[in-house]
């Protein structure tokens, strides 16, 4: 994920006397500002476009999470479990594997 450069950090003071202008340089370049507070980020503007893709994101995250424990729940009704000492290594190679992707 590409860093926010320093010129699109603003702190939230200036951001009041400038809303219109910050607003028209991120509908016309797509690059998000952040508003500080304090020195700390405190909220990001947006285009309403990254607004919806951002929904759209987390509505198909959820419900991948929502399929993956229904599946979960139809192997424990069907018996396929693991004891722990049979699941362990597995989940030494699958921590590993993610371990590896995440580096990549």
């Amino acid at each position: 994920m590409p860093k926010v450069a320093s010129k699109d950090i603003v702190p939230i003071s200036s951001a009041r006397a400038r809303l219109t202008e910050l607003a028209e340089d991120v509908s016309r370049s797509g690059q998000e500002k952040v508003l500080t507070r304090n020195g700390v980020s405190y909220v990001a503007l947006i285009t309403a476009g990254q607004l919806d893709d951002y929904r759209r994101f987390k509505e198909a995250e959820h419900v991948a999470m929502l399929k993956a424990l229904v599946e979960a729940a139809e192997d424990i009704e069907a018996g396929h479990v693991y004891t722990w000492d049979t699941f362990k290594p597995r989940l030494a190679r699958l921590r590993a594997k993610a371990k590896r992707i995440s580096a990549a």
